[in-house]
């Protein structure tokens, strides 16, 4: 989750402030044909791939959380610790 999180939340990010770019443009400075622009379709892929990243790390947390033998450790010996 921390890492594909991250990274998903920052490419979701940046994808999410070209399309308030691309919003001003239409609705402020009444801007037509803003789908016409590359930059529409880097903001529209950059939210599709923020979104799969995080839910990607989303999943693998779960998955790790639920490991069986999540909480079995191999210890041989105790080593400074007196009962």
């Amino acid at each position: 989750m921390h890492f594909f999180g991250t990274i998903g939340t920052l490419v979701f990010f940046i994808g999410f402030c070209i399309w308030i770019y691309l919003a001003v443009l239409k609705f402020g400075f009444q801007v037509y044909r803003v789908s016409d622009r590359p930059i529409f379709f880097v903001g529209l892929i950059s939210i599709i791939v923020g979104i799969q990243l995080f839910v990607t790390g989303f999943l693998a947390e779960l998955i790790t959380r639920n490991a069986v033998d999540r909480d079995t450790y191999l210890i041989e010996e105790k080593i400074g610790i007196e009962e």
